[in-house]
């Protein structure tokens, strides 16, 4: 009798057929949990930096009590991987506790980290537990930009968290975003992480968002973004190695016109979901002030009674979005114009040029023509 080998596949493909299973189904299957707001670096550009020995947001976060019993309730409702972020997630006294609860309750976790608090201690104990995958922002490669983005000396600490990660072979993964403090540095950062630390990839976002933390200025972070026309200077210098994928991307049959009327048009609050450091469910890290609380309900009751009507909400107002040939190309959100315009349905101009300009370089002679740049469309 001759038997047949089953086909395997990898971890990649395994995780895109579980998230792209029935497209009816709402089930919670990602989260991502901001465990604080606090922060050891100052960087002008993020969008949570509290200082790291503020009183009051430590009391305010929840209690380590809090979070297994809300670990439980998010297992239970069928949750697979979870980011743990923050702020700077290795503040937490707690973390090794709460950490560890997760990872037994059989959460796949990431854990994103500015790099600089990694020491002995913290490495030997991820290696024991290994995460998924550890995130860590590489801002500069020289003391004079590291600081210049972050407020802090601290570039030194940073490179030593991530050689302890890699001395242990912990999933590692560089990035960064890109500020008008490290721009003109960007290609050396990302040649040093290819060729010094041997790693096979360097991350980056321009997107560079409005604080949502209580009493803080809002606008600060827009300060750094980088102009759409330099963003796409650095798109076509790395497009040119292989790896961007940028034109495959604005040539795919995905780059089209919006085909809904709601406003929410990913995955948020239908497969995915998140917590802040207080315990306020939302169904994305960036529309704050539309939340349930877990501190008064379960997540089930958040889950199953309070989402449906966010996510169900159906557009208000015409906009350019509506009409543009690219729109779901465009990194704009419900969560992006509440942070900037205190409204679900406003276009973001930054986002909207960046993302033309990148379809004008990147997109096939057939699409070129059927786009406009947002100074030349209604509002």
């Amino acid at each position: 009798m001759t038997s047949t080998p089953l086909p395997t596949i990898g971890y990649a493909e395994l995780a895109r057929r579980i998230q792209g299973g029935d497209a009816r189904a709402r089930i919670p299957l990602s989260g991502s949990w901001e465990l604080t707001f606090r922060c050891n670096l100052r960087c002008g550009h993020c969008w949570v930096n509290l200082p790291a020995d503020d009183a009051d947001a430590r009391r305010r976060e929840l209690a380590l009590p809090e979070i297994q019993r809300i670990t439980d309730e998010v297992m239970e409702a069928g949750c697979l991987w979870m980011l743990l972020t923050g702020g700077e997630v290795f503040l937490r006294p707690d973390f090794f506790a709460l950490y560890e609860h997760m990872k037994r309750a059989g959460l796949l976790l990431t854990v994103y980290t500015n790099g600089t608090t990694i020491s002995e201690r913290v490495a030997d104990f991820l290696a024991e537990w290994p995460p998924r995958r550890v995130e860590i922002s590489l801002y500069g490669i020289t003391a004079r930009t590291y600081a210049a983005v972050t407020g802090a000396p601290a570039l030194r600490r940073c490179l030593r968290g991530i050689r302890l990660l890699l001395d242990r072979e912990i999933n590692l993964r560089l990035k960064s975003p890109v500020t008008t403090a490290n721009y003109d540095e960007f290609l050396a950062i990302r040649r040093f992480v290819k060729e010094e630390l041997g790693l096979p990839e360097f991350y980056y976002d321009p997107n560079l968002s409005y604080r949502k933390v209580e009493g803080r200025s809002g606008f600060a972070p827009a300060r750094y973004r980088v102009p759409p026309e330099k963003i796409v200077e650095l798109d076509r210098i790395i497009d040119t190695e292989g790896e961007h994928g940028l034109r495959d991307y604005y040539r795919s049959p995905v780059v089209r016109p919006l085909e809904t009327s709601h406003v929410f048009t990913c995955g948020a609050g239908i497969n995915n979901f998140h917590i802040d450091p207080y315990g306020r469910l939302g169904t994305c890290m960036m529309v704050p002030g539309h939340t349930f609380d877990l501190r008064r309900g379960s997540f089930r009751q958040g889950w199953e009674e309070y989402f449906p009507s966010l996510i169900g909400r159906q557009r208000e107002r015409t906009s350019r979005c509506q009409s543009c040939a690219i729109a779901t190309a465009c990194d704009n959100c419900p969560g992006w114009s509440v942070l900037e315009h205190g409204e679900f349905e406003h276009p973001n101009d930054y986002l909207c040029e960046i993302n033309h300009r990148r379809a004008e370089a990147f997109g096939s002679p057939a699409l070129i023509p059927t786009i406009g740049r947002k100074e030349r469309t209604h509002a």
